[in-house]
């Protein structure tokens, strides 16, 4: 019986993991990946170039959503677990984080196709200035309080985050470089092209107004599959319901992903692609739509030195030769707007301009200490500024002090500026915003103390 190397596809609390035995023995795959055959990360990644640009005096917002290297860090760290979590191939590579200087003009740009276009276009007539990569993804993110914007296929080349971006931000945006359309736009007649994701609006806010809509039920009452559903679309990463937390990718999705970073390899993957599809009967050439049908047939068409073997769901007959080469391997289960979803609040974040003079001069020593990377002083002058404060400006400096004391894993701190941005602020999504983050932080000082304490040694017996 001809030995075979099966790929099963597991559900588990909700996430789908995968185990694969390959019997050749050249490549070993386990629960956390295999050896990388390049300093890429694993999989196939999207290379992704990420840039700030500096206001006039040289400067990054001292406030915001993703105004700090960390919060860059975070949001990349999470769109790759986002890609990866439904076993996609996708992974990112973050190519470098710099600050553009000489293009203030653009520092306070929002997220609307002007600006994005406006953007662009400065930049590759200027290639230098503004660090453009024709290779990379170029994200460039701005002091305005809008969200983001990114451009479909063929124009996958840009994406302009600002302020108020929420935790999902980036990798919403990046769907849409891989050609992912809205959810919503199911509401419109266009459709997202993707039948296994439910009609949608970005004006419901419930699970209830998906499953009455598809199912004439609400969501207590459908069948396991029903909530499956609905869950897709109403966490979907493309869709508008709770966008800190959007995580969702359909099959359909992942195809279209797959597809579309097939077509754009030769411009923004550090590695190549080559698929495989067990028992395929057409032409084949290594993309996803044209994949090999055999393991065999890739080694012997010679494609898979320095390559990623994908692997599609299914029985593949184990290769009669050996893998000798330097090959990674993973498995893998119109117009329209595509202008992220507009904040949940309005926070000012160029406060380098304030009309009060104590929170300006302070802000000006934010900007300094970020600039000369020195995080302890960063916080002093912050503090400084929010005893100075007022209204939302006191909100925009008490919610960066908490995100700067989570990121310096200060989570007690954290947590008690969270609750004072909750408790100090009138606009409702505001506060559940930061309910949410000082929720977190409690759970984490509670996971730290129950750790301390299972590890705590106990005391020895006294003398007698």
């Amino acid at each position: 019986m001809e030995a075979v190397m099966k790929i099963k596809f597991m559900r588990s609390e909700g996430r789908v993991r995968s185990a694969l035995v390959l019997l050749s023995g050249m490549l070993l795959l386990g629960c956390g990946g295999i050896i990388h055959a390049a300093t890429a990360p694993f999989g196939v990644p999207v290379r992704v170039s990420i840039k700030f640009i500096l206001n006039g005096s040289g400067n990054r917002p001292a406030s915001g959503s993703i105004n700090t290297d960390a919060e860059v860090t975070a949001q990349f760290t999470r769109s790759s677990q986002i890609f990866s979590r439904f076993v996609s191939e996708i992974r990112l590579h973050e190519v470098e984080i710099l600050d553009v200087s000489g293009a203030s003009g653009f520092y306070n740009n929002d997220a609307s196709e002007a600006s994005r276009d406006a953007i662009r276009n400065a930049a590759i007539a200027n290639p230098s200035t503004y660090f453009w990569r024709s290779s990379s993804v170029n994200i460039y993110i701005t002091g305005s309080g809008a969200s983001a914007i990114a451009d479909f296929p063929p124009n996958n080349n840009v994406v302009i985050m600002c302020q108020g971006s929420y935790d999902t931000t980036m990798a919403h945006e990046l769907g849409h470089i891989l050609n992912l359309l809205h959810t919503h736009e199911t509401c419109c007649g266009g459709g997202d092209d993707c039948s296994d994701t439910l009609v949608d609006d970005d004006a419901w806010n419930s699970k209830d107004q998906i499953s009455n809509n598809a199912y004439g039920l609400t969501y207590a009452n459908c069948s396991v599959g029903q909530k499956f559903n609905v869950d897709m679309t109403y966490s979907n990463l493309m869709s508008y319901h709770d966008p800190d937390n959007r995580s969702m990718i359909s099959p359909c999705q992942m195809d279209r992903q797959s597809t579309q970073v097939w077509d754009d390899r030769n411009y923004f993957l550090s590695k190549l692609p080559i698929y495989i599809q067990a028992g395929y009967g057409g032409a084949q050439a290594g993309s996803f739509t044209q994949p090999y049908a055999t393991v065999q047939g890739a080694i012997n068409a010679g494609v898979l030195n320095n390559r990623v073997m994908v692997l599609k769901s299914g029985t593949h007959g184990n290769p009669s030769s050996t893998i000798s080469t330097r090959t990674d391997l993973v498995t893998r289960r119109g117009t329209t707007v595509i202008q992220e979803k507009p904040p949940e609040f309005q926070l000012p974040y160029n406060l380098e301009e304030s009309t009060n003079r104590p929170v300006r001069e302070a802000i000006l020593r934010v900007q300094a200490s970020d600039k000369n990377k020195d995080a302890a002083a960063a916080l002093a002058a912050l503090l400084e500024a929010e005893k100075a404060a007022t209204g939302r400006e006191k909100h925009a400096m008490q919610l960066e002090l908490a995100q700067r004391l989570r990121d310096a894993n200060r989570p007690e701190e954290a947590q008690q500026w969270f609750q004072k941005v909750a408790d100090g602020t009138e606009q409702s999504g505001l506060r559940k915003h930061a309910l949410r983050r000082s929720d977190s932080m409690k759970e984490l000082v509670l996971q730290r103390k129950q750790k301390t304490n299972s590890v705590a040694p106990e005391t020895p017996p006294r003398d007698k």
